[in-house]
Order: structure tokens, then sequence, then C-alpha cells
């Protein structure tokens, strides 16, 4: 782990290595509690961490303590639901032929991201209709997330962008919280997946060599980083730490190594994500569809 500290500045803890980042996240004393806002960098890194994965005063599930009762019940109930779903997408459901049509004959990444943005609000509601609008919001979501100059910080205030963002996601999921973070921020991982799907299938001996597991398997991506907070003094492999230090799990950096699948959805961990099934189960049904052989040589 890299540690910059500054006292009374800064405290941050940067954690890359894949035994680490698992150490981290099964460790109880790096926790989403996010209670403590000092030192004063740490503190600012929250609140706009916070306010942009928050709506209507609640935080994402995403940003919810391991000891939030109400956030395993809903994570244990969505993990179910969504595992019910992934037998019948696994397949290759009708419901995934526009997916399976975009692979073959890909028009522009918004197209994309709107055929996808659809097939998971559909999870939530099941007549969710996705469109450019709502796509847009998922963009604005996720730039909310990164750095940003000053003016178009400015601006983004001046106009609420991200409020209204994160207002026209929730309407379309009935203000559900999971529903707003799949359709605006996870989303975005999975387009990228596509993406390379549809590199893979344009490669002949590709499309007729691989299986969907395989397929699946090379379009999963661990989101970038996360974020952990110390709610007490410790020490984490090898690593001792003040409370109220961050730790920045950078997961996609960690991924890039073998053997660390399981860090794309964190699976061994409290803060699991409830897709670790149903995304690749997404992306075997999607790959069937387009390599139907019906549609071979297309």
């Amino acid at each position: 782990m890299k540690h910059r500290r500054i006292p009374g500045i800064l405290d941050v803890f940067k954690v890359s290595q894949p035994d680490e980042i698992r150490a981290v996240s099964l460790d109880a004393r790096a926790d989403r509690q996010f209670n403590s806002r000092c030192p004063v960098v740490n503190g600012i890194v929250l609140g706009k961490l916070l306010a942009a994965l928050s709506y209507a005063g609640r935080r994402f599930p995403t940003l919810s303590p391991r000891g939030d009762s109400q956030r395993a019940s809903d994570q244990n109930a969505l993990w179910k639901r969504l595992n019910a779903t992934a037998a019948v997408a696994r397949l290759g459901s009708e419901d995934l032929e526009n997916l399976g049509q975009w692979i073959k004959r890909p028009s522009t990444e918004s197209a994309l991201g709107v055929l996808v943005q659809q097939a998971i609000g559909r999870l939530f509601v099941s007549s969710y209709e996705a469109d450019v609008e709502s796509w847009e919001a998922a963009l604005t979501l996720d730039g909310a997330r990164k750095k940003k100059g000053v003016f178009k910080t400015i601006a983004w205030t001046l106009t609420k962008r991200v409020p209204r963002a994160k207002a026209l996601l929730a309407q379309k999921v009935n203000g559900d919280l999971a529903g707003i973070h799949g359709t605006g921020i996870a989303i975005h991982n999975i387009v990228k997946g596509f993406l390379v799907m549809q590199g893979l299938y344009v490669d002949i001996s590709q499309r007729q060599q691989l299986t969907p597991e395989q397929v699946a398997e090379q379009c999963l991506f661990a989101p970038p980083a996360l974020l952990r907070q110390a709610t007490s003094d410790g020490e984490i492999a090898g690593c001792p730490f003040k409370k109220g230090a961050l730790f920045l799990l950078e997961l996609s950096e960690a991924n890039k190594q073998a053997n660390t699948r399981d860090l794309v959805f964190l699976d061994q961990s409290w803060s699991r994500c409830p897709a670790d099934q149903w995304v690749p189960a997404l992306f075997e049904g999607v790959w069937r569809r387009a390599v139907a052989p019906s549609h071979l040589g297309q």
C-alpha cells in the first residue's frame, strides 16, 4: 500500500495489490460509515463522493456501511432476484436481440448505451424505456465522480446538472437507489464490455472459436476504484493506520493481474455486487444471440 499523509491535511492509502485489496475489503475496521471528515482533504473527497452518489438524502447502496441491516437485506434480496433472471439471460432470451444486433452491426456508443440501460432498467421496472436523455443522465453521473475543470464544475453547479440527472433516472425506477446506481453508474463498465465483445465478433476466428463463457470473461471490468475509511486505529497487511484514514481500492489496476476475477464484483466480500452472476450471464446471452447459426457470415 502506498501511504500519503500530511498531518491535519491528508491521510490516504492507495491499495492496488490484489491481496492487499482483499485484506482491506474484508477487514471490519475498513468500512463505509464515512463518519469522520478529518483530515481536511479527506473530508473534501468524502463530501464530493457522498453528494454525487446519493439521492433524496439517502446514499446509494454502494456507499452504505457494513452494519446497515437494511442495506444487507436489500442487497441479498436483489442478489437472489438477479440470479433468477440470470438463468434466462444466459440462454440468449429474446429481449436481448437488439443488443445482439448491435454487436453484429454496431452504430454509435450512445445507441449501445441506451440498449444496455434499458436491459438494466427492466430489472427494476418491467416497462423501463431508455432513451438518449436517460443515457446522457448516466454520463453525467459518471462525470460527477471524476475530476472536472473549474469552469465545468461551476457550469454544472449553476445548472444543477447532477441533481437533474439523478432525478430523471430516479423517476424511471420509482426511486429505487439500486436502480439509479445500476442505470447511472454500474452501466458504464457493462457498456465497455460490449465494446470489447464487438471487437471479438468482427474477428472471424474469435467468433467461431470462443465460447460464450470465454467471451463473458473478456468483457468483465472491475470498477476503477472504491473507498473505505478506517473506523479505528489498526494495521492491515503490515501497514499501520489511523482512524479516519481513507483506503482507495484501485480495483481496475489490480484486475490487470492474473487470478483477480473475484475483484470484479468483490464477490468474497460483504460488499459483493448483487449482479455478480447477472452481468456475465448478460454477456453470454448477447453473444449467443449475435453468433446464432442463422447469422454466421453476416
